[in-house]
């Protein structure tokens, strides 16, 4: 079974043009069945106006719960909010776990211009998330708010949450590798324009059932990414099942000998 851990769809698609189309559920499934991908887990794409504006991601959110419940075999909803709104983004993240089922949940800290290691801030989000089972996937990678070290402290506070570090952290791969090996419950995912020779890189020095595939469609094509994994000289198979899909279906509490149709 392969399932993607980082893609996104919305109505903010449809005038910010990305490299494949992703407006429509339609449209995620075509891109899933030409990179034989069986399940993705879905979230919005940040927010961008003057022609799309939904800052609390009302609209997109609800875009990606009609398309899970459309195809519930193959789209896993997550929610995404801005932390910022504090009470109404906790209200927001209830509503997807209680009327849409979500599974998890999308943070862009430089997006929405908050540190992770702000313990006040995001100890009420992850209590939720921890009672709910939901891993959080981290937009990673970038100065000042996105750099891997500072999800060590939020991962530290809160063992029981799985924390997902998506782009392999891009620049910052070294630390992403340090964060994965000081706490077992960060994930580092690969997805976006992470080289070849970073995924090997972290496959050197990191417990391979703490990596997971992602893609970030409709950004990039899934099939790119794939091959960074499956072509890597000397890749053992165990590893290749783990990390295209073995331990999100792990995280998820996925049956993998389940056929998906």
């Amino acid at each position: 079974m392969i399932i993607d851990a980082h893609s996104h769809m919305g109505p903010a698609f449809e005038s910010r043009k990305p490299y494949l189309p992703g407006v429509h559920p339609d449209e995620i499934i075509e891109i899933l069945d030409a990179a034989d991908i069986d399940m993705t887990c879905l979230f919005a794409p940040a927010w961008e106006g003057p022609e799309f504006i939904d800052t609390e991601y009302l609209v997109a959110n609800r875009a990606i719960a009609d398309a899970s419940k459309m195809y519930p075999d193959r789209i896993i909803g997550y929610s995404r909010v801005d932390p910022n709104r504090r009470q109404r983004a906790l209200d927001e993240l209830r509503r997807g776990h209680d009327e849409y089922g979500f599974r998890g949940l999308k943070l862009h800290p430089l997006w929405e211009h908050f540190l992770p290691n702000n313990l006040k801030l995001m100890g009420p989000i992850a209590e939720l998330c921890e009672e709910y089972r939901w891993p959080i996937i981290f937009h990673a990678g970038y100065y000042p708010t996105c750099e891997p070290a500072l999800f060590i402290p939020l991962a530290e506070r809160y063992p029981e949450v799985n924390f997902i570090v998506a782009h392999l952290g891009y620049a910052h791969v070294a630390d992403s590798i340090i964060a994965a090996q000081l706490c077992r419950n960060i994930y580092l995912e690969t997805s976006g324009n992470s080289t070849a020779g970073a995924i090997n890189e972290v496959l050197k020095h990191v417990d391979a059932r703490q990596i997971l595939y992602g893609s970030d469609l409709p950004f990039t094509d899934p099939n790119d990414v794939q091959s960074k994994i499956t072509l890597l000289p000397g890749i053992r198979e165990e590893t290749r099942r783990l990390v295209l899909g073995g331990n999100m279906a792990r995280l998820l509490g996925i049956d993998e000998k389940v056929a998906v149709p």
